[in-house]
């Protein structure tokens, strides 16, 4: 048994894409999936990026908007989640720190 830590101080910055006030954590690597725990700040923002596999997004604290391509931004909030299918273009920004667990699935990562 392990136990992994993942508040905001075990997170390392995340600035691909633009990305700001963004950490991750990564707490599982695995060949068909990858689990991240991601802290966005308020005012903080995932950069507009195409997901490289499947992905879900399931946030667990903290709201803020998602969008998808071109579409209209959704409001979304802790108890729901998000999927992206690979190449599908998206952001995320936090209105109130966002805790979120990323979960990529793919038959390789």
């Amino acid at each position: 048994m392990e136990i992994l830590s993942f508040d905001v101080s075990a997170g390392q910055p995340a600035e691909a894409y633009g990305s700001v006030g963004v950490t991750a954590q990564a707490l599982f690597r695995g060949e068909a999936v990858a689990v991240t725990v991601l802290h966005v700040a308020a005012g903080g923002e995932v950069g507009r990026h195409p997901a490289p596999v499947d992905q879900l997004l399931v946030i667990t604290a903290g709201h803020g908007v998602v969008q998808a391509g071109s579409g209209d931004w959704e409001n979304v909030g802790a108890g729901q989640a998000v999927v992206w299918l690979a190449g599908e273009e998206h952001t995320t920004r936090a209105v109130a720190d966002i805790t979120a667990v990323v979960i990529e699935m793919a038959a390789a990562l």
